[in-house]
């Protein structure tokens, strides 16, 4: 059969222009220009990350000191899906839609569909990332913040201002729920308070005690592990900033899961878990900069309820590598780039084949968060 790229470029573009689309907010608020054109699925970019040290006392000599030892640590980014959707039309049906004249249309729509599925494919992982890469919670499990007032957000910027993010580019994703608590302030609804009634009605919040206010159609509620009765390890307390813990094996069952929210009694913070657990002296991991407070030997270990969260975060705290995967040349198949309205750019794939045409609409993408310090959960 014919080639119908030619053709169908007008169609492409439309379909890129106009295609319908959830909200995606995650995806427009992490770091999506790494340097990745070069890396195949499953290959690893190493993201460099500097550590800090304690102030010492400045003593002047005739000879100048040998600096402090420092180690070099990375964090490895990768592409972990490449993912595609397909169809294909035979010859008699391609003849039927040309016959009434909706070829053309019908690949629209169907293109407008596919970008659609991908792109909240990459949107759930992004937020899956986020969420398994944060450094502590704040909030009530099971209740959807901003009821009220605007004292949840201010709550996610103090952990992030304590951990020492710089703020410069604070990004707040948040679920439909969350958003439509927000809409219904009198902070936002009155013009008074909210200095303009631009907000009311645009329905686009602006920015809020720093941080881009944004929404994400694929946050869902994280179910809980089933762990209780866990307690660190025996021999070995934790100090301040301490990330792992190997726990004891007097006792201890069932799964702690990446992203369950934990707390060590006596310490009244939320940490998020960063490994999974499944039974006794294995270790756990939270994120960075670690505990807020020594934490003794054989200190229980509480599990939080399941919750739906919103993502407090430096823009470059999350790193995401999105684009076409690599396809070779193929005298059968025909290839075209093409993008969406959020800056995607998927592969499509015109395959002739016996008797019909398969076409194919490709994306990879990988994400990682590679600075838990500036990343925050709001629990609802």
């Amino acid at each position: 059969m014919a080639n119908l790229f030619t053709a169908l470029a007008p169609i492409l573009f439309s379909a890129a222009q106009e295609v319908s689309a959830e909200d995606t907010g995650a995806l427009q608020a992490i770091t999506l220009n790494f340097d990745d054109k070069q890396v195949a699925k499953d290959d690893i970019v190493a993201v460099p990350i500097a550590s800090g040290g304690t102030p010492v006392d400045f003593v002047p000599g005739n000879v100048s000191p040998q600096g402090d030892s420092d180690t070099a640590s990375t964090v490895d980014v990768r592409i972990t899906a490449s993912k595609k959707r397909s169809w294909h039309l035979t010859g008699e049906q391609r003849r039927s839609l040309e016959n009434a004249g909706t070829d053309k249309e019908w690949l629209r729509l169907k293109l407008m569909q596919e970008m659609r599925s991908l792109r909240n494919a990459a949107e759930a992982d992004c937020v899956a990332a986020i969420v398994q890469g944060a450094s502590r919670a704040t909030g009530t499990a099971g209740t959807t913040p901003f009821s009220s007032s605007l004292d949840e957000l201010i709550a996610v910027r103090r952990i992030l201002k304590d951990n020492g993010c710089p703020m410069a580019d604070a990004q707040f994703v948040c679920d439909s729920a969350a958003e439509t608590n927000l809409l219904k302030l009198s902070a936002i609804q009155q013009a008074y308070a909210a200095g303009s009634d631009e907000e009311r009605r645009s329905g686009v919040i602006k920015r809020q005690f720093g941080f881009e206010i944004r929404t994400s159609a694929q946050i869902t509620q994280h179910q809980k592990g089933t762990g209780t009765n866990y307690l660190t390890n025996a021999t070995t307390p934790m100090a301040k900033g301490d990330t792992a813990t190997t726990l004891s094996g007097a006792s201890g069952s069932g799964t702690i899961l990446e992203g369950d929210i934990l707390s060590f009694e006596g310490d009244p913070n939320l940490y998020v878990s960063h490994a999974g657990i499944s039974a006794a002296q294995q270790v756990l991991r939270i994120g960075r900069p670690g505990v807020r407070q020594a934490i003794g030997t054989s200190t229980p270990i509480s599990i939080g309820n399941s919750y739906t969260p919103c993502l407090g975060f430096d823009r470059g705290a999350v790193v995401g590598i999105m684009r076409p995967p690599v396809m070779p040349e193929n005298p059968t198949m025909q290839q075209a780039l093409i993008s969406d309205m959020r800056g995607l750019t998927y592969l499509l794939l015109e395959i002739a084949q016996y008797g019909q045409i398969t076409w194919e609409l490709h994306l990879a993408w990988g994400f990682k968060v590679v600075m838990h310090e500036h990343v925050a959960l709001l629990l609802g």
